[in-house]
Parts: structure tokens; C-alpha cells; sequence
């Protein structure tokens, strides 16, 4: 069983006597080490028990988890055993009839039934069994399954199948493997800023992170983001505790560095999506069709809290981040 352990507690003070340029340099430095080598220790825990044939990575969203998975199979290699990696996003099920909604009209897309299951574990089983499976493809920007992009994979002898998603760690994905033939990873960044009040805590930089992602890569803005997030709460609130109880590592992604990169970007985001608003230039959510918001007064009083919180803390230039880092997959 894993639990949250050492928190990441910053203050804006520490951020500001890290800043400049040797000593910004080393700061990240320092904390780029130190989660390169809890991933090495994982990656040697597996490495050393020839029984773990998979690995099942799980955390909310905006964890790292794609990124950290990436890395935990560079270091398994370092260690002598090859990997082939599997994300849940890619059985994702969109446009599917019947998605639940919330009280607001939210559709429940963070849901184990937004997931195509059957498929998934028909693979995972024909992969440890030795087989090979065509693993599909799934195009958040189109928000459909790419057919034509599935992939040819086969565990290679002695290798290691990692499964990263949301609900990597759920009974249902990790149910066909044997106990002593598994390891479960949960990941969540696990911190807080602080002022003279707090300003950001753990939800906030989950959230941030998710915004500067959603923008980039998934054509959604900051506001409709916002608009979303209840219902990630709520359906991360209904699962995530058993998914923590059933892990056998705890990995904490927050770097402490990331409050004056990841932070100012996204406040940049949401600056543009409020003045979109005022302008008249966003009239829904794609998360519920373009039509409408949930609940729009709620996403706005959210967004000029988080630009009012980032005001305070000092920015670093991103150039800084390694392209090794965690942070890259919300970044770049």
C-alpha cells in the first residue's frame, strides 16, 4: 500500500533567491536529480524481481504520468530489461452514446466507461501471454481513434509491459495479471506555494498544468478547462483513494521549480480566455459540444483568482526546463 508522503512546500521567497541565472540553473538541476533518481529506484525494484511481468502506472490527470512512464522505460532499460508501453488513452471512446453528465450538463469523460475495457484487456493478456497485439490510436486534437495509426507490439523476452492512464490502477485493468506478477505506481504532484497566505496548493498545480496541456495540444482554453474541472474532481474524488491503497510506490511529480514556469504560462492562458470572453469570442466548452458553459460565473471567478495568485510569484524562463523533465509534456 503507497501513501502521500513528503509534500513540496515552496515559498515565494525561495523561489526569488533561486532566480538568476547559476543559481536558477542549479536549483533545477537539484530537483531534476532527485526524481531522476526515484525513477531509478523504481526501475532497479523491477529490474531485480524477474517476476514482474507489468506494470500498471495510475494518478489524475495532469500527474506526468505519459512523461514519467517514458522515463521509468529508459531507466528499465539502463537496467537490462526492454519495455513496451501501453496508454489507456488510447482505448478512449469518444462521442460514444450515454456518457453520464453532472447536474450541469458535464459529460463524465473521466470515466472507466469512456474506456474500450474488453479491448484492453484482451491485449494486456495476449501480450504477457507472449502474443502480439495491433494497440490502436487515439487523436486528441480530432478527438477520434486514428485506425490507420494502431501499432504492432510484442513484449520481448524477459521485457516489461508498462500501462499508464488514469485508471491504470483500476481492478478492472489490473485484475488479469497475477499479484507477484504486477507492480502499481500511483503519481500526483504533491505541493504547495506559499506567501504571506497560501496561494497555490496541490489542485491548483494539477490544474495549471492541465491548462497550459488542454491549450497546446487538445485545442481546449484555459476557461473551458475551469468549466470542466468539477467534474474531474468529482469523478477523481470516487476512485483515486482506492487507486493509492492498491499502488506499491508513491511518486510525487511536483518539482518545486515549476510555480515560476508552468504557473506564468498558464496565467498567460487564462489572461487571453477571460479577454476572449469580454470580447465575445468563446461561446462554449468543446467539452460540451461548443454550445455552452456549465457553469461560466464559477470558471470566471476561478480563472481571475489563479491570474491573481500567479501575479505574485517570480517567472522563470522556460529554456531552463531539460527536455528530460516531467514538466516538458505541459510545456512544449
Amino acid at each position: 500500500m503507497a501513501k502521500l508522503d513528503h509534500m513540496v512546500r515552496t515559498s515565494v521567497e525561495d523561489l526569488e533567491l533561486s532566480l538568476g541565472t547559476k543559481r536558477l540553473d542549479h536549483y533545477v538541476h537539484e530537483c531534476e536529480e532527485a526524481f531522476l533518481a526515484r525513477v531509478d529506484a523504481i526501475a532497479s525494484r523491477i529490474a531485480g524481481d524477474p517476476r514482474i511481468q507489468a506494470v500498471f502506472i495510475s494518478g489524475p490527470t495532469a500527474s506526468g504520468k505519459t512523461t514519467f512512464n517514458d522515463r521509468l522505460a529508459g531507466a528499465l532499460q539502463l537496467h537490462g530489461r526492454a519495455t513496451v508501453k501501453i496508454s489507456l488513452d488510447d482505448y478512449y471512446l469518444y462521442g460514444q452514446e450515454g456518457v453520464p453528465t453532472d447536474a450541469q450538463g458535464r459529460p463524465d469523460y473521466e470515466s472507466t466507461a469512456t474506456l474500450d475495457l474488453e479491448l484492453m484487456s484482451r491485449q494486456i493478456a495476449e501480450l504477457l501471454a507472449g502474443g502480439e497485439a495491433v494497440v490502436p490510436l487515439f487523436d486528441f486534437t480530432r478527438r477520434v481513434r486514428v485506425e490507420e495509426g494502431g501499432r504492432t507490439v510484442r513484449i520481448p523476452p524477459s521485457g516489461v509491459l508498462l500501462v499508464e492512464g488514469l485508471h491504470g490502477m483500476s481492478r478492472t485493468v489490473t485484475g488479469g495479471v497475477p499479484r507477484e506478477s504486477r507492480l502499481g505506481i500511483f503519481i500526483m504532484p504533491y505541493g504547495s506555494l506559499v506567501g504571506d497566505r497560501q496561494l497555490l496548493d496541490l489542485r491548483d498545480m494539477r490544474m495549471l498544468r492541465r491548462i497550459c496541456r488542454d491549450v497546446r495540444h487538445r485545442s481546449a482554453s484555459a476557461i473551458e478547462t475551469l468549466d470542466y474541472w468539477p467534474m474531474i474532481d468529482a469523478s477523481e474524488t470516487t476512485v483515486f483513494s482506492q487507486y493509492l491503497e492498491d499502488a506499491d510506490e508513491y511518486v510525487n511529480s511536483a518539482m518545486p521549480y515549476e510555480f515560476c514556469v508552468v504557473d506564468p504560462l498558464a496565467a498567460g492562458h487564462l489572461r487571453t480566455s477571460l479577454d476572449d470572453l469580454e470580447a465575445g469570442r468563446l461561446k462554449g466548452s468543446w467539452f460540451l459540444g461548443r454550445s455552452t458553459f456549465a457553469d461560466l460565473p464559477r470558471a470566471r471567478a476561478e480563472a481571475r483568482r489563479l491570474v491573481e495568485a500567479i501575479a505574485h510569484v517570480p517567472r522563470a524562463d522556460p529554456r531552463f526546463v531539460p527536455d528530460s523533465s516531467i514538466l516538458i509534456e505541459f510545456i512544449r
